[in-house]
């Protein structure tokens, strides 16, 4: 991991944050796997910023953990 990573570790909650970047994002994710979209607002963040990005494409349909 490196140290934008590291930095991160302590604070990220289920909170959702002021402004994420793409690598933010993707490190919520991660950390973040087994939350539902519709519980945690930061991973829900994190999908949405994706999305915009272009990085993420969502199903036409909801599975489990998304």
């Amino acid at each position: 991991m490196n140290d934008y990573g590291l930095q991160l570790e302590p604070w990220i909650g289920h909170a959702p944050l002021p402004v994420m970047d793409t690598h933010t994002a993707h490190l919520v994710m991660q950390k973040h796997i087994r939350c539902l979209i519709t519980n945690c607002r930061i991973k829900n963040q994190a999908r949405l910023r994706l999305i915009e990005a272009g990085k993420l494409v969502p199903a036409d349909f909801p599975h489990v953990g998304s």
